[in-house]
């Protein structure tokens, strides 16, 4: 030791120095530094460790390495709630085996019954789905504008408000109110997280209307200008981004991992839909698509088509309603009843809105009518006036020109009235309709709720019966 300085020596808040030790004969300063050194660098599980010595440099560098690991392992599980490090499996595992859907069946062999449950009431104020949840609905836009979407840039504000301020004219708010009612007739009140849920639901939709006004060069919507036509194509792609950016971050403070990755399955879908539609497959690429997957299920034209349909409408449905339940703390049988209702609801939706491409008026609709067959998009009702032998050939030769030649859409229109495509489009989103009443029908019921059961109901008929 002589006369070079001791360095000090730490044991939890204790320090020994040279000076502290200079009276203290040097066998016994060595046995105490010895000892120090020990306890300081000795592993926690050393004397599981075979021999339990871990002399050398080397041994003690491990052993404080690896204290300083389970330290930072320990702190981190304290402040953000993760208990281990996730291996490499469990991060690419699902967090949840709830509505395994494979996408395969879609019913198209079912026939409508047109039969009304005679346990439901009638429709009234009490049993009217968007009666009942008026008074949530009127205060969504209203808390998504001032929570949620205010931005510092006035432009990016204004886009991404444009659908949610007080002079717009309000969409249907279907999703909003899908969630209200299976929160009151399963929870008998609305949480908050699932309040906050419908508005995050409603922001996605609306992003996907900005994104799709731009593909589809749309000039109106809801009666209103297309946020494109008034703030241009880059600032509606931006604002519509900045909607789904607000939307992930307030699903984040759900605190709930499963519902997280649950609705972040919709944007994954939108995207995929949205490909799917203007980019349709040609009669080779099609056929080449089912060569290559020939271990998987084989598409025809419109089962491919019902899926682009679930990816674009159904999914943000089904994964609302599935999430509702989610936060409401229930079974995966309650679930997933309110997974298939959602999907089917979905599903008939988007089969409605295809006839009414076809029936409908720019007045009532909010944009012009054969708005599918302009933009070069063979909708439910095409599809199954092709599958007429008589009108095939001449109909696929128009979708390969996406309907763009002289006289096409009126042609089209022709072919399709005289091959029934309208009614069996309207027969089967009856179909779907049904089969989300059925799953409806599985849910337990409040005290006292039965009314929004009821109306849970009738908004599947609502959705088969509208004009708009």
């Amino acid at each position: 030791m002589g006369g070079g300085r001791v360095p000090l020596i730490r044991s939890g808040k204790r320090q020994l120095s040279s000076s502290s030790l200079k009276f203290v004969p040097d066998s016994l300063r060595e046995a105490i530094k010895k000892v120090l050194i020990n306890e300081v660098t000795k592993h926690p599980d050393s004397e599981h460790l075979g021999s339990g010595k871990q002399n050398g440099l080397n041994g003690s560098r491990h052993t404080l390495e690896t204290q300083s690991n389970k330290i930072s392992e320990h702190n981190f599980e304290n402040r953000y709630g993760i208990d281990h490090v996730l291996s490499q499996e469990e991060i690419d595992s699902p967090l949840s085996p709830i509505a395994k859907d494979p996408l395969i069946n879609w019913n198209l062999e079912e026939t409508p019954k047109y039969s009304f449950p005679s346990m439901v009431s009638p429709l009234s104020s009490t049993t009217d789905p968007f009666v009942l949840s008026a008074p949530d609905t009127a205060l969504l836009s209203e808390s998504i504008r001032a929570n949620l979407i205010t931005a510092n840039h006035p432009v990016l504000n204004q886009a991404a408000s444009h659908f949610f301020s007080s002079t717009s004219k309000p969409g249907k708010m279907i999703r909003p109110t899908m969630v209200f009612l299976i929160a009151q007739t399963l929870n008998s009140e609305i949480y908050p997280a699932q309040r906050r849920l419908a508005e995050i639901a409603e922001m996605i939709h609306t992003a996907s209307l900005f994104h799709d006004d731009v593909i589809d060069e749309s000039d109106t919507r809801r009666g209103n200008p297309a946020v494109h036509r008034v703030f241009g194509n880059k600032v509606a792609i931006l604002a519509g981004d900045f909607l789904l950016a607000r939307a992930s971050r307030s699903l984040s403070r759900l605190r709930s991992v499963v519902v997280m990755e649950t609705m972040s399955i919709i944007i994954d879908h939108l995207v995929q839909g949205e490909v799917m539609q203007f980019k349709h497959l040609s009669r080779a690429e099609f056929e080449q698509k089912n060569d290559e997957s020939h271990n998987y299920h084989q598409e025809t034209r419109m089962e491919y088509y019902l899926r682009k349909n679930f990816f674009k409408t159904g999914s943000l449905m089904a994964q609302s309603c599935m999430s509702t339940a989610i936060l409401g703390g229930f079974s995966t049988e309650i679930v997933d009843a309110c997974y298939r209702y959602g999907k089917h609801i979905g599903l008939a939706f988007q089969l409605v809105d295809d006839v009414l491409d076809f029936e409908g008026s720019e007045e009532i609709l909010g944009k012009p009518p054969f708005n599918d067959l302009k933009a070069g998009i063979a909708t439910a009702p095409v599809l199954y006036a092709m599958e007429n032998d008589e009108y095939r050939s001449e109909l696929e030769e128009m979708m390969e020109r996406k309907f763009r030649g002289d006289g096409d859409v009126e042609r089209a229109c022709n072919l399709i009235e005289n091959g029934n495509g309208i009614q069996l489009t309207k027969d089967l989103a009856q179909v779907h309709a049904e089969l989300a009443i059925q799953a409806i029908m599985e849910l337990p019921v409040a005290e006292g709720r039965e009314n929004y059961k009821d109306a849970l109901v009738h908004l599947a008929n609502k959705v088969v019966d509208r004009t708009r």
